[in-house]
């Protein structure tokens, strides 16, 4: 037997014995050889940060930043892009590739593992510059997630944001319960929140609306906009700067796309009116898209939702509730349920007057209902790395054969 055929035998052989996946290890040794181009200037305009410029190092050093992305590159060569939509065969990218094309087909490995190690809207990806073929997706700096409505596991909604726009409307559906919702999916992914109340110009009493939104939420910046008018969005551009990413959430019909529209300048998503007997609005926006604003920033548009289920936002909870969870820590008992339990910090401060009972009901829900769906994601992620470790047990196995056959 040849020494190279002994040395292709071990790397077979020895690859699974220290915990590495062959096929693997040979596609990364492939990525080390294979020169990343990113036109800097280009992906500024797209919210590119030096964050990124790391994750890209970790995967090859030899970075180049001075070829326009306009210009053709090497074959072997990956490409930096940003995903500005996800659709059912796979993705749209920005800035388009060097092959005249904005898409990127997605392979079945993206969705064997757990769904955050799969694409989103927002994120920064390496592409093969021949194949066009996604190889890696870079190091994130936020991600807004949610329990999937099907239920299990969890819903990826944007990646790399810097600010959330949550949308809400001077109408039936205005409630301070489901802003508290996505305020605590947004503030535990490190993602400034901003409160807006849409549709001023259509609302009889606007103050009273503005009133309890200020009043639930004192240290969370908040306006009152009618989305039609610029002067009227215009204090939200300091949010738009280049750089900066922006994701709108909210439920269907509350404005979020006529936002996109007057803060573009232009009619990027199209709008419908809400059902006048419930306020309840139409899916107008049916996938996330990104789009670029004047003002140099991108902005994220994703369609309504009619429930947003929270799970691993723990911190969170905690950071829109840290009265009472300074409250809590003061407790006779670490596991205080805050019921009928002595010593409890937290009823007391509500016998004293000094905390809302209504604040401590919901703080109460949303935690028990975020244990929850974090043990059932858990227990998702666990029976996924099982079944990922039985396939490249199995495609270890077959490429060991392979080797000993040739």
């Amino acid at each position: 037997m040849s020494i190279a055929v002994k040395q292709r035998i071990s790397l077979y052989t020895l690859a699974p014995k220290a915990g590495l996946n062959w096929p693997k290890l040979k596609k990364d040794l492939l990525h080390l050889s294979m020169t990343i181009y990113a036109d800097i200037p280009t992906l500024n305009v797209l919210g590119w940060k030096p964050f990124f410029m790391q994750g890209a190092i970790s995967v090859n050093s030899d970075i180049q930043t001075d070829v326009p992305h306009s210009e053709a590159t090497p074959a072997k060569s990956l490409r930096v892009v940003r995903v500005t939509a996800v659709q059912r065969t796979g993705l749209q990218v920005a800035p388009m590739l060097s092959t005249g094309s904005d898409k990127v087909p997605l392979s079945g490995k993206w969705f064997r593992g757990a769904e955050e190690s799969r694409p989103t809207v927002g994120d920064w990806v390496l592409v093969d510059a021949y194949t066009g073929a996604l190889t890696h997706i870079l190091p994130r700096l936020s991600l807004v997630k949610r329990l999937s409505p099907s239920g299990g596991g969890v819903q990826l909604i944007a990646a790399n944001v810097d600010a959330a726009f949550i949308v809400t409307s001077c109408n039936t559906d205005f409630s301070p319960a489901r802003l508290e919702r996505y305020l605590s999916v947004v503030m535990d992914s490190g993602i400034e929140p901003v409160l807006i109340l849409t549709k001023s110009d259509l609302a009889g009493d606007v103050e009273a609306f503005q009133d309890e939104l200020q009043a639930q939420f004192k240290s969370i910046a908040s306006f009152v906009v009618n989305a039609l008018d610029e002067a009227s969005v215009a204090p939200l551009l300091p949010w738009c700067a280049s750089g900066q990413t922006i994701a709108l959430l909210g439920s269907s019909g509350v404005g979020k796309s006529t936002l996109v529209n007057t803060l573009t300048g232009h009619q990027v998503q199209f709008t419908q009116s809400v059902r006048e007997e419930d306020d309840k609005g139409r899916h107008t926006t049916t996938n996330r898209s990104l789009h670029k604003l004047p003002q140099g920033g991108v902005i994220l548009d994703s369609p309504g939702m009619r429930e947003l289920q929270i799970a691993e936002a723990e911190e969170g909870v905690d950071l829109l509730f840290a009265d009472v969870d300074e409250l809590a820590q003061m407790c006779r008992f670490n596991d205080c349920a805050h019921q009928a339990e002595p010593g409890c910090a937290v009823r007391q401060a509500v016998l004293d007057g000094g905390l809302d009972p209504r604040r401590l009901e919901s703080y109460s829900k949303l935690k028990t209902e975020e244990a929850v769906n974090r043990e059932s994601v858990s227990q998702r992620h666990n029976r996924e790395r099982q079944f990922g470790k039985k396939v490249k047990a199995s495609s270890a196995d077959k490429h060991r054969k392979k080797a000993l056959e040739d």
